[in-house]
C-alpha cells in the first residue's frame, strides 16, 4: 500500500486527468492587449492571404520567381522538412508502445545423446526434440505512461512542423532583403557613375578654363579632382556589395555562388506599399512560428512529468506463450503437442 500511495498524484486527480498520474498541460495565461498603443496613426489593413503571401504587395515578379525558387530548392528548408519525416516516424514508433510490446515467433530443433556404459546398445539412446511457438508481453497503460508519450511525440511532431514554418519565415525574409540590397545597390551604382561623369566633364572644364588663361586657381582643379577620385573609389565598393548580395541570394537558392546578373537584370526598387497589414498583438504572436514552436516544446515537457511520475508505480504486464513440442515432426501440429501460458505480473 506505501508503494501505491508514493507517487505525487491523488485518485481524484487521478481520474480527472484521464486516468493518468502527472498534471495535465494546459497552455499559460498571458495578459495581451486588445491593440496597439498607436494603433490610431497607423495605415492598417486586415487581409489573411497578405499573410501568407506578404511578397506579392511589392508586385515585382522576379522578387516572386526567387522566393518560388528558394522555397524548391533552398537545402536549410528541405532540412527542416525532413525533421519533420523524422518527427513522425518517431510518434508512431511512440505509439506502438500502446500494442504488447515484445512479440517473439520462435523455431526451434535439436538431437541429443545419451551416454552409455561400453557395450551396452539401448534403443533410445539419442532422441530428436521440434518446437515451434509465439510468446507475447504488454505493458498495459495502467497510468497513462504511454499515453502521455504518445501526447508528448504529437507536441515534438508539432513543434518539427512549427521549425520548418520559422525557417521558411526566415528563408522568405532573407531573400527579400537581399533582392532589395541588390535593386538598391544597382540604383546606386547608376547614380554613382552619372554623377562620376559630370564631375569629369567639371574637371575638363575647369581645364579648358585655366588653359584659356582665364582667372581659375588650380586650388578649384584639386578640389574637383577629389571629388572624383572620391566617387570612383566608391565604386568598387558598391560592386563589392552588389557581389555579396547577390552572393547570399545564390546560398538561399541552394545553388553555388554564380553571378546573377543576366536572371536578375535591371530593375525598380520594390515600393512599400502605404498600409500595413496588422491584427491586435495576440494575432501577431500566433503567427510567429518560434513563439508557437516553444509552446509545443514546453506541452513535450509537462507530458514528462507525468512519465517520470508513472516509474513510482508498479508495473502490470500480460505474459503468454502458445506453441507445439514433439519428437518427430509430422506429430509437431497435433493437438496433443500444444502447450501454452497465459497471465499477469506485476
Amino acid at each position: 500500500m506505501s508503494v501505491l500511495c508514493g507517487g505525487c498524484t491523488s485518485f481524484r486527480e487521478y481520474v480527472q486527468n484521464g486516468f493518468k498520474v502527472g498534471p495535465n498541460y494546459r497552455p499559460p495565461s498571458v495578459y495581451i492587449s486588445k491593440q496597439w498603443i498607436e494603433a490610431d496613426r497607423l495605415h492598417t489593413e486586415e487581409n489573411p492571404d497578405l499573410l501568407r503571401h506578404w511578397w506579392i504587395v511589392f508586385q515585382d515578379p522576379t522578387l516572386s520567381e526567387l522566393v518560388d525558387r528558394a522555397y524548391r530548392q533552398n537545402l536549410s528548408l528541405r532540412e527542416a522538412g525532413f525533421r519533420i519525416l523524422q518527427a513522425r516516424a518517431a510518434r508512431a514508433i511512440t505509439a506502438g508502445e500502446l500494442f504488447p510490446q515484445r512479440q517473439d515467433a520462435i523455431g526451434s530443433y535439436s538431437r541429443s545423446g545419451a551416454a552409455v556404459e561400453p557395450g551396452s546398445h539401448p534403443p533410445n539412446r539419442f532422441s530428436d526434440s521440434w518446437n515451434f511457438g509465439f510468446s507475447l508481453s504488454w505493458e498495459l497503460d495502467f497510468w497513462g505512461r504511454f499515453r502521455r508519450a504518445v501526447a508528448a511525440a504529437n507536441a515534438h511532431l508539432d513543434a518539427s512542423v512549427l521549425a520548418y514554418d520559422e525557417v521558411l519565415v526566415t528563408l522568405l525574409g532573407d531573400v527579400a532583403a537581399n533582392y532589395v540590397t541588390v535593386r538598391t545597390t544597382q540604383e546606386r551604382l547608376k547614380l554613382l557613375q552619372a554623377n562620376v561623369e559630370l564631375q569629369r566633364g567639371i574637371c575638363q572644364f575647369i581645364e579648358q578654363r585655366l588653359q584659356a588663361g582665364f582667372k581659375q586657381t588650380e586650388l578649384d582643379l584639386d578640389q574637383a579632382l577629389t571629388t572624383l577620385r572620391q566617387s570612383e573609389a566608391a565604386i568598387p565598393q558598391l560592386e563589392i556589395t552588389l557581389r555579396q548580395a547577390q552572393n547570399n541570394l545564390c546560398v538561399l537558392l541552394g545553388m553555388t555562388p554564380r553571378d546573377l546578373s543576366e536572371t536578375l537584370g535591371e530593375g525598380a526598387i520594390p515600393r512599400v506599399p502605404p498600409e500595413v497589414v496588422v491584427g491586435i498583438p495576440a494575432d501577431l504572436l500566433r503567427r510567429r512560428p518560434d513563439v508557437r514552436r516553444a509552446e509545443r516544446l514546453a506541452a513535450a515537457q509537462a507530458e514528462q512529468i507525468g512519465i517520470a511520475q508513472a516509474e513510482l508505480y508498479p508495473a502490470f504486464f500480460i505474459s503468454g506463450t502458445l506453441g507445439y513440442t514433439a519428437k518427430d515432426f509430422p506429430d509437431l501440429f497435433r493437438s496433443s503437442a500444444f502447450r501454452g501460458s497465459v497471465g499477469p505480473s506485476f
